[in-house]
């Protein structure tokens, strides 16, 4: 098959399964509600957990992951693809949850989904920041756990990826699934960037 044709089939079945918003489907299925139209509105693991309740928030988490995750290692398994057509599946499942078909394009931030991306490629990475950063959050920064944790998570994986035996290939797809995921937060990250920064003006 040509390579970009490859590519193409693979940033779309991601961008499929990443369409799939399963904050929507548990909540609607628990309270039978529009996650969209409960706290942050974000359809995500922090939003469920906080207003649906910590099991469903953390089911929606590893199923979030899963929408990236299984893809990359049945496509891997069955089609033995190269890195970059298995990121782009990663990325097109980012791609979804930001921007979901079945939903009328209104997602959310995709931080789970990108957790399975990097699960996928940098998993020794990914679970030294699962225990890293959560003591660093609860213990010393102790505020805004939702905001502060995945970011976290995410920025010292993407980091530290780049001083581990990965291929160059590896450490691209790592560094663009990044990027999208980054793109989906800009308006958040942003809002918290401003009230930090006002809150230190004031401070000062």
């Amino acid at each position: 098959m040509d390579t970009y044709l490859t590519y193409i089939l693979c940033l779309l079945s991601g961008y499929l399964t990443g369409s799939i918003l399963f904050a929507w489907v548990i909540t609607k299925l628990v309270k039978g509600v529009d996650i969209r139209d409960l706290g942050n509105n974000n359809p995500g693991t922090y939003n469920t957990f906080r207003n649906v309740g910590r099991f469903w928030g953390i089911l929606t988490g590893l199923l979030d992951s899963s929408k990236a995750l299984i893809p990359m290692l049945l496509a891997n398994h069955f089609f033995n693809l190269s890195t970059i057509s298995l990121g782009l599946i990663g990325i097109g499942a980012i791609i979804g949850h930001g921007y979901p078909l079945f939903f009328n394009f209104k997602g959310g931030r995709a931080a789970g989904t990108l957790m399975g991306v990097y699960l996928f490629f940098i998993p020794d990475e990914l679970l030294i920041a699962f225990v890293i950063i959560p003591l660093i959050v609860f213990s010393l920064i102790k505020k805004d756990y939702g905001f502060w944790t995945p970011l976290g998570i995410i920025t010292f994986s993407a980091v530290s990826c780049l001083f581990f035996h990965h291929t160059m290939d590896v450490k691209i797809m790592v560094w663009a699934a990044g990027l999208v995921g980054l793109y989906f937060n800009r308006d958040f990250l942003s809002t918290r960037v401003k009230f930090y920064f006002d809150r230190l003006k004031k401070v000062t």
